[in-house]
């Protein structure tokens, strides 16, 4: 009888192990690598960001965390790919244009602003109307005053139909009667390029990107002027009131597991805290911003609900 209970309580041991096991499996995330999903070109702002936060994201979840570069379509290429990954460890970093504007702009995406879910926010990027340093252009004063303004449109550059540089040059344009012939890049990298080359007169840049490259800044789409460019005046203190920037962060689809979730919320302040990300922000001049989950995912419903009723009243044109 003693042999039989010490039989007994063996197997219960055993069995109860094999339960915790099984129970810490599915706990257990990531289980190996995590993709993480950019919708802009390699070498752009919004890569050198996503590499430094993947970084400091592989250090805390003890996975590699390896950054896709699915570029094109405005960002939507990227988020398209994010939303419909089922594999629990495909995530998406980038701004919220193309979850909180594109879908307003573009009827025909593969996915819904439903479709995603929030993470965490970790910066803001400001923008503005930048030319080159070789440029006629001395200020904004000369570029309303150039008849190409008043002709055949003076010709500018952004880094994709409806993303929020191309919406601030369009409501410059109509905030200020200057006819304007926008040409789309892929991303900063070739926008930068047809700017230095004489391709273009002007182009709607990141506040960060523009003095990284040396450009000259003709006005800001801010509310205020920036600490960091304390010399570039606002379009609004020059007469145009335009305001134009834009947050993002890290998102998941909704199939993501719970656990995974509670896992990158938990990781996410630590990552945009990490030396890494820091530097990289100063030496990119982007600016940090943190929101958890629950504040990040408000402020991405308010902001899709702000923009289409926002472009819906002022029934803007972006083709």
């Amino acid at each position: 009888m003693a042999k039989l209970k010490k039989q007994f309580n063996r197997h219960g041991l055993l069995i109860a192990a094999l339960l915790l096991t099984q129970a810490q499996a599915v706990l257990a995330w990531p289980t190996r690598t995590v993709q993480m999903l950019v919708g802009f070109p390699a070498g752009g702002s919004v890569d050198v960001l996503a590499r430094a936060f993947g970084e400091a994201l592989t250090a805390r979840l003890g996975q590699n965390v390896v950054v896709m570069n699915r570029d094109g379509a405005s960002g939507t290429i990227g988020m398209a790919a994010g939303a419909k990954a089922e594999d629990g460890h495909t995530i998406v970093f980038g701004p919220a244009g193309p979850l909180v504007l594109q879908p307003h702009i573009k009827t025909n995406l593969p996915y819904k602003f439903s479709d995603m879910v929030g993470i965490c926010q970790t910066f803001v990027n400001n923008y503005a109307l930048v030319t080159s340093n070789s440029s006629k252009y001395r200020n904004l004063r000369d570029v309303l005053n150039d008849p190409d303004a008043k002709g055949e449109g003076v010709t500018y550059g952004s880094g994709g139909t409806g993303t929020m540089p191309h919406i601030g040059a369009v409501m410059f344009s109509l905030q200020s009667g200057t006819a304007m012939r926008a040409v789309q890049y892929r991303g900063d990298p070739p926008l930068v390029l047809a700017l230095k080359s004489g391709e273009l007169q002007l182009a709607s840049l990141s506040v960060g990107a523009a003095q990284t490259q040396g450009f000259r800044i003709l006005g800001v789409f801010t509310p205020s002027r920036l600490p960091e460019a304390p010399e570039a005046p606002t379009m609004t203190e020059q007469g145009i009131p335009v305001v134009a920037r834009v947050f993002g962060g890290l998102y998941v689809p909704k199939s993501m597991p719970a656990q995974a979730i509670k896992v990158l919320n938990e990781a996410c302040e630590d990552a945009v805290k990490s030396e890494r990300y820091v530097s990289t922000s100063k030496a990119s001049q982007q600016q940090i911003f943190y929101r958890d989950s629950d504040a990040f995912s408000k402020v991405l419903a308010a902001e899709f609900d702000t923009l289409g009723q926002t472009l819906r009243k002022a029934n803007l044109k972006l083709d």
